[in-house]
């Protein structure tokens, strides 16, 4: 391959990374709006699982291709993915935002980067470089930059439900480093339809369990916020999961993981719509977090040309 058809592969390598990339955080972004509106009808683990039961059950017509494409010795993968990716995340962060302050919940969110790289380093063989360090550092302290300088701040939080919350980055890591390293070769979609198959067929009992289909009759407020709780199951999970899998199936997994740091990029602007206003903090947090992102893509770009 010439140096020019090398330099247009990466170039069109990158613009589809940071198309999914985008794509994620946009999505997983405005998922703050709809669990917002979501919880005005149901309570944080009723609103889980609708999640999970409207995300998997528009992921069912795939399931034929996860069971024909994806071998049964890998399934264990695949639920550690599921479990710990998807399962316990879904329904620990609502349930541990009951006794912790949103702004706490924001600052724990971005620590996913950073425990995704350090398990990485000490269990997955993840090359230990100084550039993509500095990146996924830059990009929490701009994420910290948001988070702490926004108007209002509230930083309280219960020890238990705390320690509840610092799994989640931790289970993050561990599902993004077992993705990349064992199941990079599948189907985005069948694999992602395989792994919220496992919570759906669980999620249907506790959808009785929970008593959401007498909430959903006898309540107003449950009947309007029902609409924002299965949009927020089928873009803000099975979608955007998807999306995710294939970018970090194509890429570095710290590049996929800088996502966490763009999320709050979007909550702002969606905030500016919303009446409130940026200051020099903001600005300073999103230039940090660009930093930070461009200089991990930076080790990604460097990787894919030496190969």
């Amino acid at each position: 391959m010439s140096i020019l058809e090398l330099k247009k592969h990466t170039s069109n390598f990158n613009f589809l990374n940071w198309t999914l990339l985008i794509l994620c955080a946009l999505i997983w972004g405005c998922s703050y709006f709809l669990i917002k509106h979501a919880l005005k009808g149901f309570d944080p683990i009723q609103v889980a699982d609708l999640r999970i039961l409207s995300g998997g059950f528009v992921l069912l017509p795939f399931i034929l291709l996860a069971f024909k494409k994806i071998p049964f010795k890998d399934y264990k993968y695949v639920f550690i993915c599921s479990v710990a990716g998807n399962g316990v995340p879904i329904y620990f962060y609502p349930l541990a935002q009951t006794h912790i302050s949103s702004s706490v919940i924001g600052i724990i969110n971005s620590l996913t980067p950073l425990a995704t790289y350090f398990i990485g380093i000490l269990f997955y063989g993840l090359p230990n470089k100084k550039l993509k360090f500095i990146g996924v550092m830059l990009g929490f302290l701009g994420a910290l930059c948001l988070v702490l300088f926004k108007s209002q701040v509230e930083l309280k939080a219960e020890i238990l439900f705390l320690f509840i919350a610092l799994s989640v980055p931790f289970m993050y890591g561990l599902s993004s480093n077992v993705l990349k390293k064992h199941l990079t070769g599948l189907p985005s979609l069948g694999l992602t339809s395989l792994m919220y198959f496992m919570l759906f067929v669980p999620s249907i009992p506790l959808l009785f369990y929970l008593k959401i289909p007498e909430k959903i009759q006898e309540s107003a407020l449950a009947k309007e916020a029902l609409p924002y709780a299965l949009t927020l199951g089928v873009m803000g999970t099975a979608v955007a999961m998807s999306l995710f899998n294939i970018l970090i199936k194509r890429t570095d997994i710290m590049f996929a993981a800088s996502v966490s740091y763009l999320m709050p990029i979007v909550a702002i602007f969606l905030g500016l719509v919303d009446g409130e206003t940026i200051g020099l903090p903001e600005f300073l947090g999103l230039g940090l977090i660009l930093s930070g992102v461009l200089l991990i893509n930076r080790t990604v770009e460097s990787n894919k040309i030496a190969s």
